[in-house]
């Protein structure tokens, strides 16, 4: 889901994740992996980490219309697996600077 609220990625940690949690049925514990993997692997801006939670998810997270789902789930050692998939994803898309010759 994207936002047009680009103050989104300013709120306070709390309210960041109940949007997170009322968007992708995202319980805490898993918010607070991403976040840590994220801040871990050199995405240390908040703006740029949070953005990046919101791609992410938009990105591995299935609708669920049934609405049996509580929370989003990537099973046992998937997450991290994803995160890894995305970060490499991400890298690759990045635009790189040329290197001048002298």
């Amino acid at each position: 889901m994207k936002t047009a609220n680009s103050t989104l990625y300013e709120w306070p940690d709390l309210a960041f994740h109940h949007y997170c949690l009322q968007v992708y049925q995202l319980n805490r514990g898993i918010y607070n992996t991403i976040d840590q993997w994220l801040f871990d692997n050199g995405y240390t801006e908040i703006r740029r980490r949070r953005k990046l939670i919101v791609a992410f998810l938009d990105q591995t997270a299935q609708p669920d219309p049934a609405g049996k789902r509580k929370f989003l789930s990537f099973g046992k050692g998937n997450l991290i697996v994803e995160l890894s998939r995305f970060a490499a994803a991400q890298e690759a898309a990045r635009p790189r600077k040329a290197l001048a010759a002298y």
